[in-house]
């Protein structure tokens, strides 16, 4: 086999983890094109159906999975992906006879480097090379794959958790994982106070420079696996409760189940199977996602880490929004929040039109009539809908792997679930205002 370029790759130094997968793949030499992008570089569904999944293993190396590697994590993706590189040379001849067949088969459903990627790094490893007769192999494999792609998502998941030996082998999955999340002796201080910078002013250039370096700094520091790790102990000291924040409705969070009854209704109380019909709702092309039994195994991974969210980026993302959110309070004219981000959230949200008519209907901090309390409650717990709104968009992301590993990118989300949570709480009061609070003579009806 061609190696290629035969200059190692520096790895003794901390590197982007993207550019690490990127030196190591055109190392391997001439005969992946078909997983390759124009430059060269692995296909952004190369490295989420092959490389993250079944070359680097994400799943039991969690160290690989940062933005930034370390040395020594740097030095084993490299090894791990050249090594793997002949099985990748295969696969990329696996799949060129794959889409032939799909041609001639006429298959026209999902997305075929989706669906094929990982099935032909399957047959790389089990079968090595393409045989003669590849065409008939390869139209056997689509046949077989295809031949249950018709039935519902749901139908499938349903069918899928109710052979008990599934559902054993999950809860075993589970219980070990959730053992394994113990908080560190990390402190807190520094990661709080990095905080002010990503959420500060946004300036020129340059605070944008300092912005991001304090980002990938934070986003490496344990600080968000250990609060999510105490939210679970008896004992743990957060600076916030999990549950006035609306994260959880017990504190402290308990190990969900994998199906069966909800301890609650937040987003930290679910089932391992309700976190996957939800992943299933949100997936408009279902062929985008891992089949149903990778989608349990991954979501019961998912559920032990801390915050119920596998990337340390999105952990921490987590632990910024909180921060963000319990700084919100709309009805609150003499609150003056810490952030700039939060300042310019929260004069919007004073802005909108129902958020100044239920402040006109209080009294000495009170609704003025009880029928009125319901608008100021969904004013006054803005966090809970916020936070219930971003856990659910960083999960996505968790589930299909996209990063927040840029400042912008994360400022930018913060401040598009708090625009759809106020625009979601004005339809409902606008709602509430219509059905039940209708206008009658009297002067406390809003």
């Amino acid at each position: 086999m061609s190696t290629g370029l035969q200059v190692a790759t520096d790895v003794s130094v901390a590197r982007p983890r993207r550019a690490v997968i990127d030196e190591a793949w055109r190392r391997i030499g001439p005969g992946l094109e078909v997983l390759s992008s124009s430059d060269g570089g692995p296909l952004r569904r190369t490295v989420k159906r092959i490389l993250d999944p079944l070359v680097l293993r994400l799943r039991v190396n969690p160290q690989f999975s940062t933005p930034i590697l370390t040395g020594e994590a740097a030095a084993a993706v490299d090894a791990l992906i050249v090594g793997h590189g002949h099985e990748l040379l295969l696969t990329a001849r696996w799949f060129t006879h794959l889409k032939k067949a799909r041609r001639r088969l006429r298959i026209t459903t999902g997305n075929a480097q989706e669906l094929y990627f990982p099935v032909c790094f399957e047959l790389a490893v089990t079968a090595g090379a393409p045989p003669a007769d590849s065409d008939a192999a390869a139209e056997a494999t689509l046949l077989e794959l295809h031949g249950d792609r018709d039935r519902t998502a749901g139908a499938v998941l349903t069918d899928h958790l109710a052979d008990p030996a599934v559902v054993e082998r999950l809860s075993r999955q589970l219980a070990t994982g959730w053992r394994d999340v113990s908080p560190g002796g990390a402190i807190t201080g520094p990661f709080l106070g990095g905080l002010s910078t990503v959420l500060g002013p946004t300036g020129d250039h340059r605070a944008h420079g300092a912005r991001q370096r304090v980002w990938a700094a934070l986003i490496a520091d344990e600080t968000p696996y250990n609060l999510g790790a105490l939210a679970r102990d008896v004992d743990g000291a957060l600076p916030w409760s999990i549950v006035d924040v609306g994260l959880s409705s017990v504190a402290p969070q308990q190990r969900p189940d994998v199906i069966g009854e909800q301890r609650g209704e937040r987003p930290l109380d679910r089932t391992v199977a309700e976190r996957v019909r939800a992943t299933l709702r949100r997936g408009l092309d279902r062929t985008e996602l891992p089949d149903i039994p990778l989608l349990c195994d991954e979501e019961v991974d998912r559920v032990c880490a801390p915050w119920g969210l596998l990337g340390e980026d999105r952990q921490a993302t987590l632990i910024v929004g909180i921060d963000l959110a319990v700084d919100l309070m709309p009805l609150d004219e003499k609150h003056s929040p810490h952030s700039a981000v939060a300042t310019q959230i929260q004069a919007r949200l004073r802005k909108e039109a129902y958020v100044l008519h239920a402040r006109r209907c209080l009294a000495d901090g009170a609704a003025l009539h009880p029928r009125q309390q319901r608008v100021v409650d969904d004013l006054r717990a803005f966090a809970r809908p916020y936070l219930s709104r971003l856990w659910a968009r960083l999960h996505g992301r968790d589930v299909w792997q996209e990063t927040c590993a840029d400042v912008d990118d994360v400022r930018a989300l913060l401040d598009g679930v708090a625009r759809s949570t106020s625009l979601d709480q004005r339809q409902r009061i606008k709602a509430m205002l219509e059905n039940q609070l209708a206008p009658t003579s009297g002067a406390g009806a809003i």
